[in-house]
């Protein structure tokens, strides 16, 4: 998987994804507690496969030069 989820992007949807999650803990509404595991996940991998499906890339050529070394042994 290519990265395809920018720094800024990633960041947004942590939060965003907690947010859901706390407000559905907090309501007990566990729909969207559940859903609000979806941008976190997308976040922590920084892979959408929403964003490969209409050929959307917000990672620049330096991020994903970054992530590559990082993952490099």
């Amino acid at each position: 998987m290519e990265c395809n989820v920018g720094l800024i992007e990633q960041k947004a949807r942590v939060l965003g994804g907690l947010a859901l999650v706390g407000v559905g803990a907090y309501y007990n509404i566990k729909p969207l507690a559940a859903v609000g595991a979806i941008p976190i996940l997308t976040g922590m991998l920084r892979w959408c496969p929403l964003n490969a499906a209409i050929g959307y890339n917000g990672c620049t050529d330096r991020q994903h030069e970054r992530q590559t070394y990082a993952r490099r042994p």
